[in-house]
Formats: C-alpha cells, sequence, structure tokens
C-alpha cells in the first residue's frame, strides 16, 4: 500500500513539472485547447466579421479595402451587424442542439480532445452553412469553450425533451434580443461581447440552469423574469446606467437646459454638439483656433483631415461636402489636442498620427508602425534622416520644411498645410 502511495505520488510531481511552451492553454478543468488554434481562429472571427459587413449590405462585397465596418460603425450600422450575427448564432445554436442529441442516441460521451463534439465546433459541420461557421468562431475564440467541452461531457441536459430545450433557449433569446434593441452598441469588442452572451444561452450549463430555475420558481410559486435578466446583462455591456427621477408636485417639472447649435452646424449630428464643448474640442485637435464655429476654417480642416485619413488619400465630393459622421466626432473629440501630439496643421496630424490609428482592424502594433512609416515618408521626401520608429516631427524636419516652402514660394513657415503636401508627394 506504501509502495502506491509513493508511486502515485511520484506520477502527480511529474505531471507538474511537465513544460508550459504556450502550445495548449491549461486553466479550467478538461479539454485542452490548442493556444495556436485558438489565436487563429480568433483572427478568423474578425476577419468573418468582414464578410458579414459584405453579406448585411453594409459594404461593397467587392472592396478590397472597407473603412468603418465592422469596427467603426454608425448606430445603424452595428444595429445591423448586431441582428445579422443574432441570425446566424439561432442557426448554429439549432445545429449544435441537434448534434447534441444525435450523439446522445449513439451513446458517445465526448471524453477524447478529438471528440466528435470538439469536431463539429472547428468547423467539421460548418463548411457549408454560414450560420454556424460564427457560432463556432466564437466559441473557439474565448474562453467559453471549455464549458461547451466539459458541459457535454457530463451531458446536464439528459432527461430533457428537445422541445423543452428549444423552448427555454427560444425564450431567453428573444429576452434578450429585446434588451439589445432597447440599448446602443457602440463599438466591436461590445459587439462581440453581446454576440457570446447571446451564444452562452445555447450552452448545456445555462439551459440546465434556466431548467432548475424554472422548476424551483414553479414549487416557490413566483415568477423568473428572463427580461430583467437580459436588461441587467446588456446594461453591464453597453455601459447604461438606468436612472429614476422622482417627480414632487410641488416643485414641478424643471426642463432640461437648451443648447443653442453652433453656428455652421449641417447635420442633426453637428447641430446636437456643445459649441462650448464638443466643438472646440474638435477644432482644438485639428489645430484650429476655437471659435465655437463651423466656420469656413473649421469645414476645411475637417476635409483635409478627411483626406488624411481616407485609403490613399481618395474621398469622394458627397463625403466631403457631408457634415460630421458620429465616429469622427467621437474620435475627435476623444482625442488630445493636436499641438500637445506635436502637429501644426490637420495635414500633419491626419497623415502621420490618425491615418495608421483609422485603418481597418488597426492594432497598437499596426498603429505604431504607420506613424513611424508615415513619418518617414515625409522626411525622405525632405531629405532628413530620422532615428527609427520617431513618430513626431523633429526640430531638423521643422528646418527642412521652412526651406521647402520657401523653395516652392509658399507662405513662410515650419508647418505642412496641404499645398506642401502635394509638392512633397507629387
Amino acid at each position: 500500500m506504501m509502495i502506491r502511495l509513493v508511486a502515485i505520488l511520484s506520477c502527480i510531481a511529474l505531471a507538474a513539472c511537465q513544460p508550459a511552451d504556450g502550445t495548449y492553454l491549461m486553466r479550467g478543468a478538461g479539454t485542452e485547447l490548442n493556444a495556436q488554434r485558438a489565436g487563429g481562429t480568433s483572427r478568423e472571427l474578425y476577419a468573418y466579421m468582414s464578410i458579414m459587413c459584405a453579406d448585411a449590405g453594409l459594404t461593397p462585397a467587392s472592396a478590397t479595402y472597407v473603412t468603418g465596418c465592422p469596427n467603426r460603425l454608425d448606430a445603424d450600422g452595428y444595429k445591423t451587424m448586431l441582428q445579422a450575427g443574432f441570425n446566424e448564432i439561432n442557426a448554429g445554436c439549432r445545429a449544435y442542439i441537434q448534434f447534441v442529441f444525435e450523439e446522445r442516441m449513439r451513446e458517445r460521451r465526448f471524453k477524447s480532445s478529438v471528440s466528435a463534439i470538439q469536431a463539429f465546433i472547428s468547423g467539421v459541420l460548418t463548411l457549408e452553412d454560414a450560420g454556424t461557421r460564427l457560432f463556432s468562431y466564437l466559441i473557439l475564440s474565448s474562453s467559453a469553450a471549455n464549458a461547451f467541452y466539459d458541459a457535454s461531457r457530463i451531458d446536464p441536459l439528459q432527461g430533457m425533451t428537445v422541445e423543452n430545450i428549444l423552448k427555454i433557449v427560444n425564450k431567453r433569446q428573444v429576452a434578450f434580443e429585446r434588451a439589445v434593441a432597447s440599448r446602443a452598441v457602440t463599438s466591436s469588442p461590445q459587439l462581440v461581447r453581446v454576440w457570446r452572451e447571446y451564444q452562452w444561452i445555447c450552452t448545456p450549463l445555462s439551459i440546465s440552469s434556466d431548467f432548475n430555475n424554472l422548476a424551483v420558481a414553479t414549487v416557490d410559486g413566483r415568477k423568473v423574469d428572463f427580461d430583467e435578466d437580459a436588461r441587467r446583462l446588456v446594461d453591464s455591456i453597453t455601459g447604461t446606467i438606468a436612472r429614476v427621477t422622482k417627480f414632487d408636485p410641488k416643485v414641478g417639472l424643471t426642463p432640461a437646459p437648451k443648447v443653442v447649435s453652433a453656428e455652421g452646424a449641417v447635420s442633426a449630428i453637428e447641430r446636437a454638439l456643445n459649441p462650448d464643448d464638443e466643438v472646440v474640442k474638435i477644432q482644438s485637435a485639428l489645430c484650429v483656433a476655437p471659435d465655437r464655429k463651423f466656420g469656413r476654417e473649421t469645414r476645411a480642416a475637417i476635409n483635409i483631415w478627411r483626406r488624411m485619413t481616407s485609403k490613399d488619400n481618395k474621398i469622394d465630393d458627397a463625403t466631403l461636402n457631408a457634415g460630421m459622421s458620429t465616429d469622427e466626432v467621437g474620435y475627435l473629440v476623444g482625442t488630445a489636442s493636436c499641438a500637445s501630439l506635436g502637429f501644426k496643421t490637420a495635414v500633419e496630424r491626419g497623415y502621420v498620427y490618425d491615418a495608421p490609428a483609422r485603418e481597418q482592424n488597426a492594432n497598437t502594433a499596426s498603429i505604431a508602425s504607420g506613424r513611424a512609416q508615415n513619418l518617414l515618408n515625409i522626411a525622405q521626401a525632405l531629405g532628413v534622416n530620422v532615428s527609427p520608429g520617431e513618430s513626431q516631427i523633429t526640430p531638423d524636419m521643422r528646418q527642412a520644411i521652412r526651406k521647402k516652402r520657401e523653395s516652392e514660394k509658399l507662405r513662410k513657415g515650419d508647418y505642412i498645410d496641404y499645398e506642401l503636401f502635394l509638392a512633397l508627394f507629387k
């Protein structure tokens, strides 16, 4: 007995000493997740979201460069993508439930890392069905995958009929969709998080928990409020805070203060901006003297900035003549001032600093690399050397800009305006 105990302890010690090379994600009970595959599937998720943009009619199907989708959309765009994802997850959910019951009928227990359930989620059954493809991508690119595997191994749904499972799932889904419809999803991370929570409704653990809660509530004579549960969850994702204001008849109603629209505003979005706050921040971000108006100088700076941040500096006249979008306002209001970043014009800031940040699928590495490359392009056009990775205009560059403006017979100064930009890259 003592020898057997020593042997067991030795095996445990040896197992604990196995190297962790990052190939597998070992957290959580159950099946190991291949880290490289999970990372690849996460990239595939965002690539597939770009395809969804075309399927949802938000971008041309043939576009090789798409601005805004899925990372930067307006309110209507996020609603469209949200519903497109719900539709696909619904299809995947039903396929998943059908699969679990078919495997149960074959008396499989899904115990190995190459099990049928893993094959299903990995995409074997999703090659021809776009609906279940998003379902699989969301699982493999999130920590929810282990829950799917583990739940399938212990099969908590055993004994429940397909009809009851689908009934519970449908009630949860309808309540969740109602809650999301009344809230605003404003970013790609929120979009994916909402999808993940919506998909979680279809997991065996969630279904089993709902079934048990409904049974207990029936015994206690109370009702399970799916709508309230959904609202609470969606509020935590979208950052919405419910506020209740009590009405005092003795005091009366206090009307909300009216904000006078900024002079020169040409759209509902611009007219809704506070001239003393948002408009001033937009002007500060674009190196324009703050006068709280959408005057000629501010409008010119907006359009030049649009040119600098568009692909290959190409932008149609309709966009240039339109008022600012929600995305443009949100970006400029929430960013640092032009001067604090070391720039003197909207051209400098837009080309060097903002263009890489507003690329589709931009990340920290790509933004830093893009800013350094764009600054290097200017330096080379001026004949100035800069340090590798530099992303701010140096004193040597300012001096070279001054000389270049003189040689081009432009207004004196050490700044890059649109005329000089064209001269540098003609």
